[in-house]
């Protein structure tokens, strides 16, 4: 509920707009009141209303004044000004200062009932906005605690978990993929460092007969047709608003230290990881084959050596933060050797989508052999391929197969190539990753249909274009265009009726 202040010093003015607020807007409540702008003043500070309606005409300080000195300290206040007919041209100088609305005196209930109709609407948007930012930096480690905090985060408590969908994120910025958040319309709040997480914040109230944990299960069972693997990190206790910051860092630690290439797993952040900290040493008579056989340049036994290592990884429950530490200490024997014509940057950047793009250990062992020990082959071919062309039939494939489920190693079978080279593709005649590529193409195909068919539900949208489930599909839309489904479709309607 949105919270007003009022200034006006006539007590019968005063009292019939607390009267109209509290009967014709159910979505505000009278925080508090002043005779004068001073008093007004030191009272917003600790009350922190969301709109202030204050008349222009006041002892000590006026409505004006009082406006002026509001929009320099809080910012974020809507104000609402009141005045007599007389005074309208004294009041216009208000406009200035950022007043939103300008209501005549004596005050119609209609006419106040409009404009706070109208406010509801910007709060609602400046709302959503701070929400978003608010989850964002609770999940970046840089929130804050802020004076709104608890009236975005009001209830009594909240259920917390973490889905991650395949590998981690990627570590470059240029090449991440699409931040998304929940619609409005949403009762829980999701938060995705890109396509393929889901960090959900349950208000405890939405839950009636299930647990979180069988919430959670059923969400995790209308994705699983997307995905190669797995990781839900979750809560199964509750938690008040204060916590949220430091139970979701621990999810993220819990998610980054656990996550196991090619594994399913739901964990419990509450529990102790099992045993003591994991012994990060890898059977040291295949690590010093290796070595020596890239210092051989043995390329026929290091294609064998190296899937042997990632086996015995993968059999020793190693995690993707070890097998990436491993993996780049092998480009740096490699480039050592100077057996490695890909730069530094270059190397990160195609490290980072085999892991992301990994969807167990075995084909990501084929992955990092077909960079390291297959690439001088690679390029004898590459010239046949490398072209705008063949690229160009990489997309229009993917444009006739949006309804599918569509993953890069498919588009690798379908066309011949690995996912290394799918990915040095992408990133040269795109300038993005083929994940976020997809999901633009897919947006711009809705988008298409929409406009065509206006009438179709969002979910049937959704499904016309390879999403399972409706919501995932406007987080993902929203986070391309702007707007969420629903608002895009009103949108064209109201065009159309204009024309």
């Amino acid at each position: 509920m949105y919270q007003v202040f009022i200034a006006e010093d006539e007590p019968a003015a005063l009292q019939h707009l607390c009267t109209i607020i509290k009967i014709k807007c159910p979505d505000f409540q009278v925080a508090g009141t002043a005779e004068n702008g001073k008093s007004a003043l030191e009272q917003l500070e600790e009350l922190n209303p969301d709109i202030l309606i204050t008349d222009v005409r006041m002892p000590v300080m006026d409505g004006i004044a009082l406006v002026k000195r509001v929009k320099e300290k809080y910012p974020d206040i809507l104000s609402v000004i009141v005045s007599g007919y007389q005074e309208f041209s004294y009041a216009q100088s208000a406009l200035r200062y950022g007043v939103c609305d300008y209501i005549l005196k004596p005050v119609k209930p209609s006419a106040l009932q409009e404009s706070m109709r109208i406010l509801e609407g910007k709060l609602d948007e400046y709302y959503y906005g701070l929400r978003n930012q608010v989850i964002r930096d609770m999940c970046t480690g840089t929130f804050s605690e802020s004076p709104r905090f608890y009236r975005i985060f009001s209830e009594d408590e909240y259920y917390i978990a973490l889905l991650r969908k395949n590998s981690l994120p990627r570590r470059f910025v240029e090449s991440r993929g699409i931040e998304i958040f929940s619609i409005k319309e949403e009762q829980m709040m999701v938060y995705g460092r890109d396509e393929v997480e889901a960090l959900y914040i349950c208000p405890g109230k939405l839950l009636f007969h299930n647990s979180f944990y069988q919430l959670m299960l059923h969400l995790l069972e209308k994705e699983k047709r997307t995905l190669a693997f797995y990781t839900l990190v979750l809560k199964e206790t509750p938690v008040r608003a204060g916590q949220l910051s430091h139970v979701i860092r621990s999810l993220y630690y819990t998610l980054d230290h656990r996550l196991i290439i090619g594994k399913n797993q739901i964990i419990d952040v509450d529990q102790p990881f099992p045993g003591t900290e994991q012994k990060a040493e890898v059977d040291s008579v295949m690590w010093n084959r290796l070595k020596f056989l890239i210092k051989e340049r043995d390329y026929r036994q290091m294609e064998a050596e190296i899937p042997a290592l990632f086996a015995c990884w993968e059999e020793r429950g190693y995690t993707q933060l070890y097998v990436e530490e491993k993996v780049r200490e092998i480009f740096r024997i490699f480039r050592s050797e100077n057996m490695l014509n890909e730069s530094v940057e270059n190397s990160e950047y195609i490290i980072d989508d085999a892991f992301y793009y990994a969807e167990n250990m075995n084909k990501l062992a084929d992955n990092i052999c077909q960079l390291l020990c297959r690439n001088r082959m690679e390029e004898v071919q590459r010239s046949k391929i490398d072209t705008p062309e063949f690229f160009g039939r990489i997309e229009a494939y993917i444009k006739e197969h949006l309804s599918e489920p569509l993953s890069a190693q498919k588009i690798c079978t379908v066309f011949g190539i690995s996912q290394t080279y799918l990915s040095r593709l992408f990133r040269k005649y795109s300038n993005t990753s083929f994940s976020k590529r997809l999901a633009v193409f897919r947006v711009e195909k809705a988008r298409e249909i929409m406009e065509g068919y206006k009438d179709l539900f969002i979910k049937d949208v959704a499904s016309m274009v390879g999403f399972a489930d409706q919501f995932y599909f406007s987080r993902i839309f929203r986070s391309v265009t702007g707007v969420s489904p629903a608002e895009y479709l009103k949108e064209k309607k109201t065009n159309l009726t204009e024309l």
